[in-house]
């Protein structure tokens, strides 16, 4: 059962059961999951708490926390992401504006993350062109062009005539915020030769770009690159790239 603070509104919804509440004003609440003892009483130990910020576009879902004890078996998480979506497609039948569950940031590399990925349908916020795209879409584009740290723009003109999901046809829309820094400007002398860039092969050896053979290049190469890429070429002369 979900706990929201009471409705200021006196012509109260029939969805507001079921502790949905969808009739209740802007701000920000903690929504309670217990046990109770009975279909009407709400005094059970407390199993999670969902912290959610409702604006006139979108739930916002800002933190989750939960028994750990109990999470392990029931995926409190999940549960609780669930009850706000559910929240969302019904106050949509009594709030026109709102169309939207938000998640958040979502950084493609963090593990801690990824499941923002499982909730669909979904679009990520090009930081860079401000343009909503479509998840499986921004997802192709960051592990193709940055498949090391998936930090690139979600958005350009090459992409324009994709379907980037910006008209998304399902009831709850998830959107999510993606985050890296704007890429750097191209430098002069990036395609310079990186045959002098040293790695870390691990046992305290240390090597050189150039001496590794056409094999190791072609695994290595995107890396050095990218990273060049990243930091700039002269940075480069006093660095060493630790392979994981």
């Amino acid at each position: 059962r979900t706990s929201s603070p009471p409705s200021n509104n006196n012509n109260k919804n029939d969805d507001d059961v079921g502790g949905y509440d969808i009739s209740i004003p802007f701000g920000t609440y903690h929504q309670q999951y217990r046990l109770s003892t009975s279909p009407n009483s709400f005094d059970g130990p407390l199993l999670a708490v969902g912290v959610v910020d409702l604006l006139p576009t979108c739930l916002s879902s800002v933190y989750a926390f939960y028994d750990p004890r109990l999470s392990t078996h029931l995926e409190l998480g999940k549960y609780t992401a669930l009850r706000e979506i559910e929240w969302v497609r019904r106050a949509m039948q009594l709030r026109v504006d709102l169309h939207y569950y938000y998640l958040g940031y979502y950084i493609h590399s963090c593990q801690k993350m990824i499941y923002k990925a499982e909730y669909k349908p979904s679009e990520l916020l090009c930081p860079v062109n401000l343009k909503w795209v479509d998840f499986e879409v921004a997802k192709r584009v960051l592990e193709e062009r940055s498949p090391v740290r998936h930090c690139a723009p979600l958005w350009d003109e090459s992409l324009e005539e994709e379907d980037t999901g910006a008209d998304v046809d399902c009831d709850v829309a998830v959107a999510q915020t993606w985050t890296c820094e704007k890429p750097k400007k191209k430098r002069v002398g990036f395609d310079n030769d990186i045959d002098d860039v040293a790695i870390d092969i691990g046992a305290g050896a240390y090597v050189s770009v150039g001496h590794l053979n056409e094999e190791g290049r072609t695994l290595i190469d995107p890396i050095v690159h990218e990273f060049v890429r990243e930091v700039g070429i002269d940075m480069c002369d006093n660095l060493v790239i630790k392979l994981a």
